[in-house]
């Protein structure tokens, strides 16, 4: 009997689970300290996938608007010597394989481009002092996330074994999970929610409104209220 796909959703932290892996970022030494906390405020608050922070750069952030701006395509040079990183030249390969490209020069010319073309969109970051604070400090005394994307999952099981969570208890793309069962659960529309995570359907932003609970809790409240 075949095992049943288990979404990310599933692995989504709760709020205090998160503060948690905050906190336990105070533990790491520098600059390893500041990596981990601007993946989990990325990742965990603003719902950015794990290339996506592996590419960000500060020419994305608008900070008269306090907005981040996912382009469609950026060039990739986060390898070394300013060359495509690895991360691109193995999605470059799978691009060719499945027929989105002729040729892996064509793909490497392509990289670096987000999922899906609602993929490119606009990210506030202002909604919340300390995630406008995390962001700020991050790049005050850097240009760009200077890593690799396996550097990603290695700075998340580092923040897991410092606060004392089992390694599966999540991941980078149950920390993006993470981010929109926070904001559904607060009550934003499901247009705003599928706009802010790139969703290429409603329906997967109707989905985490669902299951957040957040209109029933909010419901029963207004029902019973004095």
């Amino acid at each position: 009997m075949m095992g049943m796909v288990r979404h990310s959703h599933q692995d989504a932290v709760s709020e205090s689970e998160f503060d948690q892996l905050v906190k336990a970022t105070d533990e790491l030494e520098k600059p390893y300290d500041a990596e981990c906390l601007f993946i989990l405020v990325a990742a965990g608050r603003l719902g950015l996938r794990a290339g996506e922070i592996v590419h960000l750069r500060e020419g994305w952030v608008d900070w008269n608007t306090k907005q981040i701006h996912i382009p469609r395509f950026d060039p990739c040079d986060h390898g070394n010597n300013g060359s495509v990183c690895g991360y691109c030249r193995s999605q470059a390969q799978l691009a060719v394989e499945n027929g989105t490209y002729e040729t892996l020069e064509e793909a490497l010319n392509n990289c670096w481009e987000p999922k899906c073309e609602n993929s490119a969109r606009i990210v506030p970051f202002d909604f919340d002092l300390f995630v406008e604070s995390v962001i700020e400090k991050f790049f005050a005394d850097r240009d760009r996330y200077p890593h690799s994307r396996a550097s990603v999952n290695r700075r998340v099981d580092r923040v897991l074994e410092a606060a004392g969570f089992p390694s599966e208890c999540c991941y980078p793309h149950s920390l993006r999970a993470t981010a929109a069962s926070w904001h559904a659960y607060r009550g934003l529309p499901a247009p705003a929610l599928q706009s802010l995570f790139g969703w290429s359907n409603i329906q997967s932003a109707q989905k985490y409104i669902r299951l957040s609970g957040g209109p029933t809790a909010k419901a029963l409240k207004e029902t019973h209220s004095d």
